[in-house]
């Protein structure tokens, strides 16, 4: 005859076995998770890098076209953004690098909005 095991004792069984499995199962995923939190911070990492030599291009272009150019912090997206919208030079190279000005129509823009900025200083 078999060993008669209390019903009580089976269900703390049961739910000792599910609390493990439980852990098991939330450790799995926490560990996927900072995974993948370590490969977003490197990633996250390369774009600034990436932003900042781009932004680096527009300081390069401003300079030497003797356009006085100021960016916001880094951190700032919204001042980048506001500012890339309402500064002439810079819409005029973004239409220009993006494909939808020849070289000489954003020289030309260019040489137009110096002398518009020469013209106000006087």
């Amino acid at each position: 005859m078999g060993i008669v095991i209390p019903y009580s004792d089976l269900a703390r069984q049961h739910q000792l076995n599910l609390l493990e499995h439980k852990r098991r199962e939330y450790r799995e995923r926490e560990d996927y998770l900072a995974h993948l939190r370590k490969l977003l911070f490197k990633i996250e990492g390369q774009m600034r890098q990436a932003e900042i030599l781009q932004l680096q291009v527009f300081r390069d272009l401003a300079e030497n076209f003797k356009i006085p150019l100021a960016f916001p912090d880094l951190g700032d997206r919204i001042g980048l953004q506001e500012i890339f919208t309402e500064n002439p030079f810079l819409a005029n190279l973004v239409a220009y690098l993006g494909g939808r000005l020849t070289p000489e129509e954003c020289h030309r823009k260019i040489i137009d909005l110096r002398a518009e900025g020469r013209d106000q200083d006087r």
